[in-house]
């Protein structure tokens, strides 16, 4: 059992592995929060209540001054009720001011959990446990309903909320948010994940939280390459091995907010949701609005501790469970091969070479429906000229052959020159007779349900009967000018998400045995809310491997290696830098590795080195799929990147250092392995040397040692557990 409820001092206990989450209903039925960290034993700990005497601050009580809305924890925090710190819920009536007070009514607590209709959530499994909070606000016949979904052994709890009117006029929300978090200190880092377009989570930024506010979010109706909706809490002291650190993240795609407020007394406060900048949501008599999910994690072990529960919890319970650790496909893609000009005939010529790279599924990119990046967006209806035997038949070809096959796909965009933008030029998002553009296409008004099922339908069609393994789904422009036709200007932007997982949805359910990577210019929608529904998503459409590291080695704050995708292609175009083939694989195996090669242009030779590639990472490929990652020198701090990959029973590991910049100083440097068993003596598959885990971890390897035989910018090293 993971929630527990004291009917005698009404307190509510949370818990999982190794930590507790701890409120109460307090005076005037408030919900009132008291700790979150380290597992504690279920104690009334209502004496940590803060009933601190605030000048100038409004109290609810006639008698007495000691309970104060604006010096007290909370579950939720609605607008003008007396709390004048950052509210998480804001809200009129009728569009009259009123005071917005909550009141707990009741609760209940259950086994599993409840789907979220329409969004995104954390799959439950048998352990998982609920417990629903309702509270009222009673002037307006309101009803709140608080979600705290437990997942006891990946230590996370998942938040979200749902608002009922069962009054008799309308309500409208400005925000609306899916938790709210109190802290009695300020003494925290945030850890942000920030980037641009080709460097997205390049950047793990860490800035002391300070009086004001801080806040991550984005507005380009993405999560964004700016930005991820992933955030980390960590105390001054913390570092990647030690320490308190609070992990939050957002099962959302669209545009989101983190935001950190101190209050005067110095408390800070957390909320999360979507962003509210141009959100206002009409609650109309007998309706209902549900948040998007969050998950909140805590560990006393850094960093890495955070991100580990973070990445079990992704693997568990968010991606779907056929695909979480079943082995990734070694694709090779047509684009960087043939790029537009692609065909039937070079596809399969690409296909008669695959294997000779160890790629098992081929996937034809953009192209198979239009000759540029001007037409056809919208229609999907394959260039007979070009794949005269169609997809279906193409299908039937490459798998004779014994690949797979993938198919890129952009469903949510439309072309001007299309036939769909001619019939029908009012289904774009847009707010002016003269709309901006993008890339040549326009974002698809996915609020109107007439979109999503003619987009869907259409594609359904095209590729019906044939045999597809895999699907590229990309998102190439930020929205822009979100409005609508059919749909109020505040809702847009929360609407068109949902259709987009509505298409999601409509697709996935025709094709369920098909695995999807979804894609957004790259990194661009690299969240919780896209892995829910693909269990690995495109991370940068920057393949350079010395830009890469960076990428891969932020994105791993937040999320598994399994679900950052990765190829070995050319390399280098960022950079400008010549790299091996062995640090360009290295880099590629950081996550579900493929190709994207044109193969003509290499020998024999060459493709036999990375057939032995593709071999080796598949050899190791369970420790992506299923191990730990422990993170070990960061590049952003050193000029070097390494890090480790163990085995759950610690039984394998494999140990990867990268060089960035040569360094005189390197050969002599020494380094701490993770994670291992100190009492497990494991060989050094390059060397045969064996060496106790306490070894390896306190005393280190010699950098130097690497490089015996040649220099190749870094190594790995597989150490197996000595039976």
């Amino acid at each position: 059992m993971s929630v527990y409820f004291c009917e005698e001092n009404q307190i509510f206990h949370l818990q999982t592995k190794d930590t507790s989450y701890v409120f109460c209903v307090s005076d005037f039925n408030a919900l009132e929060h008291l700790y979150y960290g380290k597992k504690i034993p279920t104690d009334n700990v209502k004496y940590i209540s803060n009933r601190q005497i605030y000048s100038h601050v409004a109290h609810e009580s006639r008698d007495k001054r000691d309970f104060c809305a604006s010096v007290q924890g909370f579950e939720i925090a609605p607008f003008n009720g007396g709390d004048i710190r950052t509210p998480s819920v804001v809200y009129d009536v009728a569009g009259d001011v009123h005071a917005n007070r909550l009141r707990y009514r009741s609760h209940k607590i259950y086994a599993g959990r409840e789907p979220i209709e329409g969004l995104p959530y954390s799959r439950a499994d048998e352990n998982t446990q609920t417990l629903e909070v309702v509270l009222s606000d009673d002037d307006n016949n309101l009803f709140f309903t608080l979600y705290y979904v437990v997942f006891p052994e990946t230590n996370v709890i998942a938040r979200y909320q749902k608002l009922e009117n069962k009054g008799s006029v309308s309500v409208f929300i400005r925000r609306f948010s899916s938790f709210c978090l109190d802290f009695y200190t300020m003494d925290f880092d945030a850890v942000t994940l920030e980037g641009i377009y080709l460097y997205e989570k390049a950047s793990v930024s860490r800035s002391p939280i300070k009086r004001g506010v801080f806040k991550c979010n984005s507005l380009t109706g993405t999560s964004s390459h700016n930005r991820n909706p992933f955030l980390a809490l960590c105390r001054h002291n913390a570092d990647e091995d030690m320490g308190e650190v609070y992990g939050f993240n957002l099962l959302y795609s669209g545009n989101f907010m983190q935001e950190v407020s101190v209050g005067c007394l110095g408390d800070m406060r957390v909320v999360g949701g979507i962003d509210d900048t141009g959100f206002s949501w009409t609650l109309a008599k007998g309706e209902s609005l549900v948040s998007p999910e969050a998950v909140m994690t805590y560990s006393d072990q850094g960093l890495g501790g955070m991100s580990r529960n973070f990445h079990d919890h992704i693997r568990s319970h968010i991606i779907e469970r056929k695909f979480a650790y079943a082995p990734r496909p070694i694709v090779i893609n047509s684009w960087e091969a043939s790029y537009f000009a692609v065909s039937e005939e070079k596809v399969l010529t690409l296909a008669e070479s695959a294997s000779s790279c160890g790629a098992d599924t081929v996937v034809l990119d953009d192209g198979w429906f239009r000759p540029n990046d001007r037409k056809g967006l919208g229609d999907w209806r394959t260039d007979l000229e070009r794949f005269p035997s169609g997809i279906h038949g193409l299908t039937e070809k490459v798998h004779a052959m014994g690949l797979k096959f993938g198919l890129w796909l952009e469903p949510e965009m439309v072309n001007e020159d299309s036939d769909l933008y001619r019939e029908h030029p009012e289904w774009i998002l847009s707010t002016s007779k003269l709309p901006l553009i993008s890339r040549y296409q326009y974002v698809l008004d996915l609020t109107r349900d007439e979109v999503v099922e003619r987009v869907a339908s259409r594609i359904i069609e095209e590729l019906a009967g044939a045999k597809i393994d895999y699907i590229k789904w990309d998102f190439n422009r930020y929205a822009t000018e979100a409005g609508s036709h059919a749909t109020p200007s505040g809702e847009v932007y929360h609407r068109q998400m949902l259709g987009g997982y509505k298409l999601l949805s409509r697709i996935k359910a025709q094709f369920p045995d098909v695995l999807f990577e979804t894609c957004c210019g790259g990194g661009g929608r690299f969240d919780l809310g896209m892995l829910f529904y693909s269990p690995q998503i495109w991370t940068s459409d920057n393949t350079d491997p010395y830009a890469r590291t960076y990428i891969q080695y932020g994105t791993s704050y937040g999320y598994p290696v399994s679900a950052i995708s990765c190829h070995f292609t050319e390399g280098d175009c960022t950079s400008g830098r010549e790299s091996t083939y062995a640090f360009r694989y290295r880099v590629a195996s950081f996550g579900s590795y493929g190709y994207e090669l044109d193969l003509s242009k290499y020998t024999d030779e060459d493709k036999a080195i990375f057939k032995g590639y593709s071999e080796e990472y598949r050899r190791d490929e369970a420790l992506n799929l299923q191990g730990d990652l422990y993170r070990l020198l960061s590049p952003e701090e050193t000029d070097y990147c390494a890090y480790i990959k163990v085995s759950k029973d610690k039984k394998r590991a494999l140990f990867t250092f990268l060089e960035l910049y040569a360094s005189g100083f390197v050969e002599s440097m020494t380094l701490r392995l993770k994670g291992l068993d100190p009492n497990v003596a494991y060989r050094n598959e390059r060397t045969g040397e064996v060496l106790y885990g306490a070894t390896l971890m306190n005393v280190g390897i010699r950098i130097g040692d690497l490089y015996r035989k040649k220099r190749e910018d870094g190594d790995s090293i597989l150490f197996v557990a000595v039976e």
